[in-house]
């Protein structure tokens, strides 16, 4: 795990630090959360202790991962079924709806409930033997690691040792530039971080509604998949809840304001993702926060975090995240361990691991070694509390100052590839005894970058296909589909609908962006109908996007799963206990409401369940605009 050092601005030499004096928030875990008496055994003690070691962190970390004790993590395979409920079919709400982590186009990676006593690694490996699950594992936590006129600027040794002021001559940054820093929150409401706070220019803040369908209701400024809330922001309260705001200053505090620091960009969208809390990260809600951040065009990822035993779900979303253009930083870790842990030691080709440096150019003593890079990270004097500044140490402040060189280099060449920054950064680090090729050089890395070339990458679809089901009289709701240009950036292309029942809110727009596709059915007869919206770029390059129409008054739901059915008198019947697909005609894409027995509301085209106490029960669903549908449910 990641322990910062953290220093008070009064504590005079800005270089020193103390092994004895650690935030609270970094503090290690001493045992795992306490437990109910178990009320059954998964599996023997030494199979479970042989799991276990499996989730120890890479880089020969001391630590044992630490999961959660309430969920696992199943990823399934297209199409199968959730599986099924273990335990008293009697009692409990009679559906239990199962979140997907994964985005929609990714393979369904479901949150499935644990009872107190279970235990997690052993639930996780039995579940992995199941038909139609692709792995299991549990939920593992993660924890933090970490010339203008501003007037603390001669206060930033680090700026200085990886040369920005001389890159600062070709670019201060950009705001078109977006850096998603996925931590314990950002208090953007800091006088040298609201100027370049991101803005979701997609949706409208504060009216409650979900403007750019991704599922997040006015999120403005980023998410906080803690508590599930718009604001970003920290906890409320705690000494140690300035992590995320530290390494935001690092990257990006306003330059040239009269205020405060500087940050490696002057200018910069600063995308605040908060995925830890106090006592750290949940994976799941880390790699919902990478897929949030990758989805809505950030070019860097800042991952100032480690541990999370080895996650496959926050491997996959930072593989995700690559495919996508999103280059992922990770701190190497503050245990002095040989090597990089988790996941800064993944052999990903959008991921750069950081160590952190001293004054002379040696590691230093606290931090991992055998990262890709290394940055300052000794005294590193940054943003907190709202208007308030200290100095802190780990790889995590060495992290930002990497993220924040390659949005500066994004910044000037917004045409460049991933792979085009990611080999500036590599190829001009200036050699440092114990990491792979040394420390970074912002204008070294310009300069090669200048000679990469390179152009506006294609342009790419999250899905090439639509489909719609209209019911007569019924207008089905929009769908979205999410274009952005390889390698990430800000590419400008035209939309035009092929046929006229298909419905385009704009005719230009700029990359990242989330294009409505609405459908007209009126006038249109039953039955099959298709038609394309094509995309073309600056280049004339044209992508065509299929749409698929069928009027008419077919089954409007379908239904996977063992013990699941939907019979002859229109009903949904369910064994107890059955874990069940429900899916809209219109297929992955569709938007729908569910509204399960009890008033729980989910979202999205599929519905995962596990349908659990007998009796007969009634499921809403809307799929229409402004329609609403039962399904009556009878669990047998």
């Amino acid at each position: 795990m990641h322990f910062e050092r953290i220093l008070p601005v009064s504590s005079g030499d800005p270089l020193r630090y103390t092994l004895d004096s650690a935030d609270p928030l970094f503090e290690p875990e001493e045992a795992e959360s306490p437990r109910a008496p178990p009320r059954r055994r998964w599996k023997s003690k030494a199979t479970i202790a042989a799991a276990l070691g499996l989730t120890l962190a890479c880089g020969g970390s001391a630590h044992t991962a630490i999961h959660e004790a309430d969920s696992i993590l199943v990823q399934l395979a297209p199409g199968a079924a959730p599986p099924a409920r273990i335990g008293d079919a009697d009692s409990g709400p009679p559906i239990v709806a199962l979140s997907a982590v994964a985005p929609h186009d990714a393979a369904p990676l479901l949150r499935i409930p644990l009872r107190p006593g279970d235990d997690a690694v052993a639930a996780a490996e039995e579940a992995a033997r199941g038909a139609g699950v692709a792995f299991a594992e549990p939920v593992y936590r993660v924890r933090p690691s970490r010339a203008p006129s501003d007037p603390r600027y001669k206060d930033l040794w680090g700026l200085a040792k990886i040369d920005a002021p001389a890159a600062w001559a070709r670019t201060t940054g950009d705001r078109a530039v977006t850096v998603a820093v996925v931590d314990d929150g950002v208090a953007l409401d800091h006088p040298d971080l609201k100027d370049n706070a991101w803005v979701n220019e997609q949706e409208v803040e504060g009216n409650g509604l979900d403007d750019d369908q991704d599922g997040y209701v006015d999120d403005v400024n980023g998410w906080d998949f803690v508590d599930q809330r718009p604001s970003p922001a920290p906890a409320a309260s705690g000494e140690g809840r300035w992590h995320g705001t530290h390494a935001a200053g690092i990257i990006g505090a306003a330059g040239d304001n009269h205020v405060g620091v500087v940050g490696v960009n002057w200018k910069v969208s600063l995308m605040a993702l908060r995925a830890l809390g106090p006592q750290g990260g949940r994976s799941d809600d880390v790699a919902r926060a990478i897929d949030f951040a990758a989805e809505h065009g950030a070019r860097v990822i800042n991952a100032s975090w480690g541990g999370g035993g080895q996650s496959r779900a926050i491997a996959q979303a930072i593989a995700r995240a690559g495919e996508k253009g999103a280059l992922v930083v990770a701190a190497a870790g503050n245990g002095g361990a040989a090597d990089p842990e988790f996941p800064a030691g993944l052999a990903a080709e959008n991921l750069l691991s950081v160590s952190a440096t001293t004054p002379d150019d040696l590691l230093a003593p606290f931090s991992n070694r055998g990262a890709l890079v290394a940055a300052p990270g000794v005294g590193i004097l940054s943003t907190t509390a709202p208007g308030q500044y200290e100095r802190y140490d780990g790889t995590s402040m060495a992290g930002a100052h990497v993220a924040g060189v390659a949005a500066l280099l994004w910044a000037a060449h917004p045409d460049a590839s991933l792979a085009q920054v990611r080999e500036a950064i590599l190829s001009s680090a200036v050699p440092v005894a114990g990491v792979v090729h040394g420390r970074i050089d912002a204008q070294g890395a310009l300069a090669a970058l200048d000679q990469a070339g390179g152009g506006p990458g294609a342009l790419g679809l999250s899905r090439n296909a639509l489909q719609f089901a209209a019911a007569t009289g019924r207008y089905p709701r929009a769908q979205t589909v999410a274009v952005h240009a390889e390698g990430g950036g800000r590419h400008a292309f035209t939309l035009e609908s092929g046929a006229p029942w298909i419905v385009l809110r704009q005719s230009r727009a700029t990359t990242p962006a989330r294009i409505a596709v609405r459908i007209d059915p009126a006038g249109l007869a039953p039955g099959a109908h298709a038609g394309t919206v094509s995309f073309k770029d600056a280049s004339g390059a044209t992508l065509l996007l299929t749409v698929s129409l069928r009027i008419g008054d077919a089954p409007a739901i379908a239904v996977t799963g063992d013990g699941c059915r939907m019979a002859a008198d229109g009903k949904l019947h369910a064994r107890a206990g059955s874990g069940c697909m429900l899916v809209a005609s219109e297929g992955e894409s569709a938007t729908v409401q569910w509204w399960l027995p009890g008033g729980e509301e989910v979202r999205g085209a599929r519905l995962f369940g596990q349908f659990v106490r007998r009796g007969e029960y009634q499921l809403l669903y809307s799929r229409d605009e402004g329609a609403v549908d039962p399904l009556p449910v009878v669990i047998e």
